[in-house]
């Protein structure tokens, strides 16, 4: 009796404690902002492979990034039919998800909107060892899957435009 009793705390315990780290694990995330490492985000742009891709990475409080946001939404809505993909990676941090929540609210971008998993100097070296944070960064990728562009600051709709053409020019 006393060690069935045992078996039955111990598995209660176990289970206690799986489902508090699942939480743990969890907490700050949410199924709608999917978060993305950056070995994630390089696979999601091979993904697009054969597709010229525009990599926005942008945060709710950076002033350049949400004036620039709704060109890089005009250039997705003139350039998706040609072969352009958007990808905009979020660097707000876990806690801010409703800040991107109402962001995306504002703005109801047509392409997916992911969080960098990370905002740490790690995250930014494992991506690129060139790129240290700057904020915007917008990366664009040729059709081969390789970087055509790495804009460290933020971009003009003019700018964007001559970077995605001469992407889809072979």
């Amino acid at each position: 009796m006393f060690e069935r009793n045992r078996m039955r705390y111990l598995m209660l315990t176990a289970g206690l404690l799986l489902a508090a780290a699942i939480t743990f694990a969890t907490e700050g995330q949410d199924d709608t902002v999917p978060t993305l490492g950056a070995q994630d985000i390089k696979s999601l742009v091979q993904d697009y492979q054969g597709k010229v891709v525009v990599l926005n990475f942008w945060a709710t409080w950076c002033p350049p990034c949400i004036k620039e946001f709704p060109d890089i939404i005009k250039l997705h809505n003139q350039y998706q039919s040609k072969g352009v993909e958007v990808i905009a990676v979020s660097m707000n941090e876990a806690d801010e998800i409703e800040d991107i929540k109402a962001f995306i609210e504002k703005y109801q971008p047509p392409f997916s909107i992911y969080r960098a998993s990370s905002t740490e100097e790690t995250f930014y070296q494992e991506f690129d060892k060139n790129w240290f944070g700057q904020m915007p960064t917008t990366v664009i990728y040729d059709t081969t899957g390789k970087v055509a562009r790495l804009h460290m600051k933020p971009i003009t709709y003019p700018e964007l435009e001559q970077y995605v053409v001469a992407a889809l020019t072979p």
